[in-house]
């Protein structure tokens, strides 16, 4: 592709003309846009004798994974022992295994073929396109999405993750963003992974391992400080459910592998819910635990959110269930969309949202001004709060604890994703300690926040910084 005028005007609409060539199959301004061509286009006119400027199926097989058959259910057990990794498994430029879904021998059969090992590294090829991840650990049988691409090095003058960090780079992530399309939801298509081009030291006709080698080690002397402030600041937030137990006081049930097998004697309502998840005689133990210390209804604390009706606009600003962490409560981000697709709700501030899907995870928000009048996935539930018995910091911290999330664990239905419904969230038990104590368990539990963020600023400072050290040291 040649453009016939590369000028970019950042104060006025940025125009362009192209001149179309045999390979161009597409028509769309992301396509033709100079901003991303140009940043190859350095690469491609750099004409450095030690480096080489490839495409990615020149060094590597990139294949795709493997959806679960449809009707599957992930539940834990102790037969459920392979991960199966999601796009949400692939964070902080790594694959999580210990955190990934875990599915039974028997589900694996029909996807054996789909499997990553270490050193594979990972793109996210829908929603949220370019997240990159490298398996560190040995593993004997690892299965994986078709929403991942698994890039598997053949050249062994390659390192795995000297490629992680090149696809990471300015370099790597604007050609996975020119290479994606669709409209409601964007995709990017395994031969665009398999054409993405790289940009790797040059030793006598070969790859520079060395040379791979000494940028690795310059950039993972900062890389390295980014793991320490990353872990501390998730132990600051692990710690923070621990510390309303802590304050209540009140005993969790305790799991073990005795629990899972029981006896139950069901009742005679022929509408009564007969599965071992919601029978499991330590929901009933939990129950009894929290009924000996003051508690409501969360349907006695909240009422529906009204205010829901979206007016039609140009564009949405769309918050979906992976826009908020469940590790810290809060909105992470929001997309702008002209299309909805779906149906939505209508995000207000100061309603409390709390996940339909999944709701064990801990996905519970409070819209805050920033985020109102966005609109959110059907999968949210918006609360408003209707008492003075609890403040909205208080029910906030208390639902993301494992007083109610493990309610939520025991009330789980459906086949393959599982769900809580509108009833059941409001038959929730609340434990409500007097204002003084709610006081004190919202501020430690800010504290540990906020500390948490300094800790985590940190690392992203320090990550950005090695991913600029890795692109200067590429471009030589």
């Amino acid at each position: 592709m040649a453009t016939t005028n590369k000028t970019i005007f950042e104060k006025i609409p940025l125009t362009f003309g192209v001149n179309l060539a045999d390979e161009d199959d597409r028509l769309d301004c992301a396509w033709f846009n100079p901003i991303f061509e140009n940043k190859i286009e350095e690469l491609r006119t750099a004409k450095k004798s030690n480096r080489k400027l490839t495409k990615l199926k020149g060094v590597a097989d990139v294949d795709g994974g493997k959806r679960l058959p449809k009707g599957t259910v992930i539940q834990e057990s102790e037969t459920s022992i392979i991960p199966y990794i999601r796009a949400t498994d692939v964070k902080n430029l790594k694959v999580n295994v210990d955190g990934a879904a875990k599915i039974t021998k028997d589900i694996h059969q029909g996807i054996q073929n789909y499997q990553l090992k270490k050193d594979d590294v990972v793109i996210t090829i829908v929603g949220t396109i370019g997240g990159v991840g490298i398996l560190e650990k040995e593993v004997e049988v690892c299965d994986f999405t078709e929403n991942i691409a698994r890039v598997r090095m053949k050249d062994e003058n390659v390192l795995s993750r000297f490629l992680l960090h090149f696809l990471d780079s300015e370099f790597g992530q604007m050609q996975m963003d020119r290479f994606s399309v669709g409209s409601l939801q964007y995709k990017l298509s395994l031969k665009s992974c398999r054409n993405i081009e790289v940009y790797l030291p040059l030793s006598n006709d070969n790859f520079d391992i060395s040379e791979q080698k000494k940028i690795l080690d310059l950039v993972y002397s900062i890389f390295n400080k980014v793991e320490v402030h990353r872990k501390t600041g998730q132990r600051l937030i692990d710690e923070v459910r621990s510390v309303i137990v802590k304050k209540i006081g009140l005993p969790l049930v305790e799991e073990n592998a005795e629990s899972s097998i029981f006896e139950a004697d069901l009742e005679d309502n022929p509408f009564a819910r007969l599965d071992a998840l919601f029978n499991n005689p330590l929901r009933k133990k939990l129950l009894s635990i929290l009924s000996k210390y003051p508690n409501k209804k969360l349907g006695k604390l909240t009422r529906s959110q009204k205010e829901n009706k979206i007016a039609p606009t140009d564009y949405y600003r769309l918050v979906e269930l992976e826009q908020i962490d469940e590790n810290t409560g809060r909105i992470t981000e929001v997309r702008e969309v002209s299309e909805l697709g779906s149906a939505k709700i209508l995000l207000r501030n100061g309603s409390i949202l709390i996940s339909k899907l999944q709701p064990e995870k801990g996905k519970v928000v409070i819209v805050n001004s920033e985020f109102d009048g966005c609109v959110g996935s059907s999968e949210l539930i918006p609360l408003v709060l209707d008492s003075s018995e609890v403040s909205a910091e208080y029910l906030w911290a208390i639902l993301r604890s494992d007083y109610v999330l493990k309610q939520w664990e025991y009330e789980l239905t459906g086949s393959s994703r599982m769900r809580i419904g509108s009833n059941e969230i409001n038959n929730t038990v609340i434990p409500i300690p007097d204002p003084t104590l709610q006081k004190e368990i919202v501020e430690e539990l800010k504290d540990r926040i906020a500390k948490s963020d300094n800790e985590l600023n940190e690392a992203m400072q320090l990550f950005n910084e090695a991913r600029n050290l890795f692109s200067r040291l590429l471009l030589g």
